[in-house]
């Protein structure tokens, strides 16, 4: 195996668990807050999230089989494969993120952090490597991350200013309509 597809790999790897935290993240945070629009945008992440983690371990399995990258459009039309699991979880095993009475705004810092981490890890994993087709799959995946930290940023100066959820028209997660 190549050193850059064995660095590829573990970024991969790193990524998919960093997907697996936030969607444990946002599957708390709806459990926590009281109100139905949070609720609605934390359940709606979490599903993202779970699309991130299907294209990150298609991406996987085949720069592990041919240490070719294929590109964002392609991973994602890949059905499921049970098999393609990195890290399978035991419910016991979700780590708690969102300690429980933790405040809709403190809930809302702690997705913004970890979006934020998320944005960076793949903007340097996109200046890490040489693959045109591996650059364009993490800055999307960058991208999107940075779109979830958006909404979190502008929902939390909403909440703290105004005291309760709101979302603009054109930053409403698709859950709303």
């Amino acid at each position: 195996m190549k050193e850059d597809t064995a660095a590829a790999l573990s970024v991969l790897r790193e990524a998919v668990r960093n997907e697996l935290d936030g969607q444990a993240m946002y599957l708390q945070a709806a459990e926590r807050t009281n109100d139905e629009l949070g609720k609605g945008m934390f359940r709606s992440f979490a599903k993202e999230e779970e699309q991130h983690i299907h294209v990150l371990e298609v991406q996987y399995a085949e720069v592990h089989q041919s240490e070719e990258w294929v590109d964002l459009d392609a991973a994602r039309q890949e059905p499921r494969d049970p098999k393609l699991v990195l890290f399978p979880q035991e419910e016991g095993e979700v780590k708690e993120i969102i300690p429980v009475g933790t405040s809709d705004l403190e809930a809302l810092k702690i997705a913004m952090d970890f979006e934020n981490r998320a944005v960076r890890m793949y903007e340097q994993a996109a200046s890490d490597t040489e693959d045109p087709t591996a650059q364009a799959f993490y800055r999307e995946l960058a991208e999107w991350e940075g779109k979830h930290y958006e909404i979190l940023d502008n929902s939390y100066d909403y909440l703290a200013n105004e005291g309760e959820w709101y979302f603009q028209e054109q930053e409403m997660p698709f859950y709303i309509g």
